[in-house]
């Protein structure tokens, strides 16, 4: 498996396909709901989790897993959002390996001193995936197109394990 910048027309359009198949048609978000102006907006990086080498020979190549990097906002921290993958290749390492992606452009893009706080909105049945790979929940749980989400965030920096709990870190309202 390989994770790539959607940088063609056809890339974001099989990353918009497959966050329909998990967002609209599984979990029942509307269309309009999916979709928004950021997905266009010129500093939005859309990823692309491809399967390929690990699958059986012969097979094609296909998007497994997707995800997005919004520039910082008003929290002015970069937010990861619309990480979505396939039903048939969930639990088996593709969440891992694409959120390690986006978190190392993350902190390409926006680090400043070796590290970058990054923020997402996590749906509350997938907090224990992001919990084991470093995010710290806060806030209460808000509704958004009818799933229960929370905030969450992680300090990625250039040393493995570094920074977990940095001061840096935005802190519970």
């Amino acid at each position: 498996m390989r994770v790539v910048v959607a940088t063609e027309p056809a890339q974001r359009e099989a990353a918009l396909a497959l966050r329909f198949a998990v967002f609209v048609e599984e979990q029942g978000v509307s269309p309009e709901g999916e979709r928004d102006a950021l997905d266009a907006a010129p500093d939005t990086v859309h990823f692309l989790a491809m399967a390929g080498g690990d699958r059986a020979p012969g097979a094609s190549e296909g998007v497994v897993g997707v995800g997005r990097l919004l520039a910082p906002g008003a929290d002015g921290h970069p937010h990861i959002g619309r990480v979505a993958i396939a039903r048939d290749r969930r639990r088996g390492g593709v969440g891992r390996v694409l959120m390690d992606a986006i978190e190392r452009e993350a902190l390409a893009r926006f680090g400043h001193g070796g590290s970058v706080t990054v923020a997402l909105s996590a749906q509350v049945q997938a907090i224990p995936f992001y919990e084991a790979i470093g995010y710290i929940v806060t806030g209460d749980p808000y509704l958004d197109e009818g799933i229960w989400h929370r905030d969450a965030f992680k300090v990625v920096g250039n040393e493995p394990g570094a920074l977990a709990g940095h001061a840096g870190a935005p802190t519970e309202p």
